[in-house]
């Protein structure tokens, strides 16, 4: 039997590979015991379909491609990277690829190119998360682990279909349900996780911030907030007061088409239940208000004092190994440990550490950023590696235009959407075919066994950079033997940090980092040691429109479809891409179940089937993971907004016209 993490969502499924080829759960596995969901199954089948043997090259993207071998391919590379200055390169990564490969790679980029034009696609789903709790509590890292599941009596879903993107988790929380738990649910679409919950409140998109500081207010209003707890170990609370205060509940009724009694249902559970769970994703996430949202939620859980025994605010982590990424400090503004660059104490630790100089001090662009950048003739090469930018970033046609423009390298397992763009293809081995380590959302690390060996001329992401690096002279930090090298070099780095995994081995795997709760004796990694209130102001997106549209994952697929779109079995139900949307709101329009329509925004449109759906009036609800093999991607239609704190893209708010054809 090999053991391996799930490559799928961020629960970190501990799984393995019996002797009959079959994907089975590891009953061992802290995050699962042994539960899995559907998509893992099909995985084995499709490991090898539509993937890219060897090295291809074109100079002139109207040519055609042409095999290479990886010598010259590191001499092409070389030669790019020698010519262009730091700042006219930039690196795309992914929260799937292996911890080892991460690091590997953030080391290149950050300690010998010296450049922090490096960015992941966690920019577009765990970079708010990331950025409330460090404003919060002083640190990333979700505050508790599963096991507060299994004694909680109340569970919070907000922005989350947990019951088809975190199923393994949900069933979970359905079992504490059946010794009695109360379970809520916040959505603007009757999800199946709604479905699953006691109570449903259907909030107008974009809205939560108001929600949650009205919570707040109700609560300090009836005086049921924690004074000894809010006194003792926090700072900030009169300031966040005063904000919530401009929202009572019959004014944020209205602003977010919920009942008073929803309000005062939600401030009963945070004053009376024994232990509270909030879980929230990408509809907290992926907003102009991103941030805010994700504080409002932290901080009912300060003014109730629901930490550890009593509590937590658990952020569903979007990828398999997203929080191994934050561990290494992918993003543009991270190093290793939960550094950062801006911290000069972390930078000379990481040049002593690397034996390197020169880190910079300053963030580099976001991805959203970079492509701007690319426009501006400013960044002429892109390396995007396991992640599908084509697809999923917004403002498609924008992003189009800058991946033609751009000398651009995509180093993947397979040909996506992105490829077509490419002057240089790379090979990859994945998930199966390399040994490495991925931590899930709970801070579980887990390591990977290979079970196949790498399909034909591929090599680890961690190889194809240590390669390059002895071609540019960097040999000498790059010479490393296998992954578990890299591993215990990486680890060094997290001592006596909060992520500290340096006792750690891959023998001693599965095994979590920070205890069951990161923050046991209520001191935080602050100035004061306190954790931090905010005022949860509220920004909503102006303008006036026939729809709002938001977006979400399918049930059965992920991301955009590259792996599990070569699965027959996952993609019943799940192609033509449709469109849900309220049956009222069709009748109103003159649209049928089956018609197809147009969703029509500023910046493109898309064509869809209708379904209809317990959608809130005036909404529409659209899988964003269509790659162009099956439709045109929901993408093209959204705008480059972010948050201004964590520089996420707004994905779920955006205002359309659906036109019948």
């Amino acid at each position: 039997m090999i053991p391996f993490q799930c490559p799928y969502c961020g629960v970190g499924c501990g799984l393995y590979l019996d002797e009959r080829g079959r994907v089975r759960g590891d009953r061992s596995h802290p995050a699962n015991f042994g539960d899995l969901c559907k998509k893992p199954l099909y995985f084995p089948g499709v490991l090898r379909k539509g993937r890219v043997p060897r090295p291809l090259f074109r100079e002139d993207k109207g040519s055609d491609f042409r095999e290479i071998d990886w010598e010259e391919a590191y001499l092409i590379l070389s030669e790019k990277l020698r010519v262009l200055s730091p700042d006219e390169v930039y690196f795309y990564v992914s929260g799937q690829l292996l911890t080892e490969d991460i690091y590997v790679i953030n080391k290149f980029v950050k300690g010998f190119l010296k450049t922090n034009n490096i960015d992941a696609n966690s920019r577009l789903c765990m970079a708010t998360p990331a950025t409330a709790y460090r404003m919060a509590f002083g640190s990333d890292g979700v505050p508790c682990t599963y096991e507060d599941v299994d004694d909680a009596d109340v569970f919070l879903f907000i922005g989350s279909n947990a019951a088809i993107s975190h199923p393994v988790l949900f069933k979970r929380v359905l079992k504490r349900r059946k010794g009695g738990a109360f379970v809520v649910t916040i959505d603007p679409v009757r999800t199946e996780t709604a479905e699953m919950s006691d109570h449903f409140i259907q909030i107008r998109a974009g809205t939560d911030t108001v929600l949650l500081n009205s919570v707040l207010y109700v609560l300090h209003r009836r005086g049921q907030v924690d004074t000894e707890f809010i006194e003792r170990y926090t700072e900030g609370f009169e300031e966040a007061l005063k904000e919530a205060e401009k929202f009572p509940p019959e004014v944020a009724s209205r602003v977010c088409g919920v009942g008073v009694e929803d309000i005062l249902l939600l401030a009963d559970l945070f004053a009376e239940g024994r232990k509270v769970i909030s879980f929230w994703c990408q509809g907290l996430n992926q907003s102009l208000n991103g941030v805010m949202k994700n504080l409002a939620l932290i901080n009912l859980h300060l003014a109730t004092g629901r930490l550890n025994g009593r509590g937590c605010p658990f952020s569903l982590t979007g990828q398999p190994n997203a929080m191994g990424g934050r561990e290494v400090g992918y993003l543009s503004h991270g190093l290793p440990g939960y550094r950062d660059v801006r911290n000069r104490e972390d930078r000379e630790f990481m040049e002593r550490f690397w034996g390197t100089s020169g880190i910079r001090g300053d963030p580099g662009p976001t991805i959203t950023e970079a492509v701007d950048l690319i426009l501006e003739g400013r960044i002429k090469l892109l390396w995007v590696v396991g992640t599908n930018p084509a697809v999923s970033l917004p403002d498609l046609n924008r992003v189009e235009e800058a991946l033609e423009k751009v000398f651009l390298v995509v180093q993947d397992p397979y040909f996506n959407d992105t490829s077509a763009f490419a002057n240089l293809i790379l090979p990859a081995s994945q998930l199966g075919e390399k040994k490495g380590v991925m931590t899930g959302s709970d801070r579980t690390l887990t390591l990977c066994e290979p079970f196949s060996v790498p399909f034909s001329e591929s090599k680890p992401d961690w190889k194809i950079f240590s390669e390059l690096a002895e071609v540019m002279g960097f040999g000498k930090a790059f010479s490393y033997g296998s992954p578990e090298e890299i591993f215990e070099e990486f680890k060094k780095t997290t001592e006596g940090r909060i992520c500290d995994i340096s006792n750690l081995h891959y023998s001693d795997l599965p095994a979590r980092w920070g205890g069951r709760w990161l923050y046991g004796d209520l001191r935080f990694p602050t100035p004061s040691g306190r954790a931090r209130f905010h005022p949860a102001v509220f920004d909503f997106p102006a303008g006036e429109s026939e729809f709002v549209l938001i977006t979400g994952r399918l049930k059965n697929q992920w991301h955009t479809m590259t792996r599990t779109g070569k699965s027959p079995e996952l993609l019943k139900g799940e192609v033509p891409p449709f469109v849900l949307m309220n049956p009222e709101d069709c009748g109103e329009i003159g649209v049928e179940e089956g018609d197809r329509v147009r969703i029509v925004s500023k910046r493109g449109s898309v064509e869809r089937v209708v379904r209809f759906g317990n959608v809130k009036r005036g909404h529409i609800f659209a899988p964003f993971g269509y790659p162009r093999e099956f439709g045109e991607p929901t993408n093209l239609v959204l705008t480059g907004r972010v948050d201004p704190f964590s520089k996420e893209p707004d994905l779920k708010f955006e205002p359309v016209k659906v036109v019948k054809i």
